[in-house]
């Protein structure tokens, strides 16, 4: 069973942020505001080219999370600050820090900290709280002769 300590670095997830990948996002989240698949309108509003939206970063970052802590793992909070820019043709790293662990009800929680960078530095703070799944923590209302 893995664990985790308070300080912990996680390693680094990249992804290549290509045109094909903005414009399929576009379409599977209905954003058709032009920034994020026309490139000549998205510079005409004074951006480099196309740029991802937000709910493309919390997908990364719940992708992020499950590559980190398990598929089973449950994301019980994701606070995102975007300071910048993720453009086509870039590469989107995301690394981490475990920041708390703690123990509610039973539970498992580990609070964790996380920047998403590009070439061109970071763009974007995070912080989330994954819950453990219950084959690493038991639920707190089963007997523990029923786990």
């Amino acid at each position: 069973m893995r664990t985790w300590t308070e300080g912990d670095t996680l390693p680094p997830i990249s992804l290549p942020l290509t045109l094909r990948r903005s414009v399929q996002h576009v379409a599977a989240t209905r954003d058709y505001y032009p920034v994020h698949h026309d490139v000549e309108f998205a510079r005409t509003s004074g951006a480099e080219g196309i740029f991802f939206n937000t709910m493309f970063l919390q997908g990364f970052v719940g992708r992020v999370a499950c590559e980190w802590f398990g598929n089973d793992a449950f994301l019980r909070r994701l606070v995102v600050a975007m300071r910048g820019s993720n453009y086509v043709g870039q590469t989107l790293t995301a690394t981490g820090v475990v920041s708390n662990i703690r123990e509610v009800d039973g539970c498992q929680l580990i609070d964790t900290q996380v920047t998403l960078s590009t070439e061109a530095g970071p763009t974007t703070e995070v912080d989330f709280t994954v819950q453990l799944p219950p084959s690493v923590t038991p639920y707190p209302y089963l007997e523990s002769s029923e786990r």
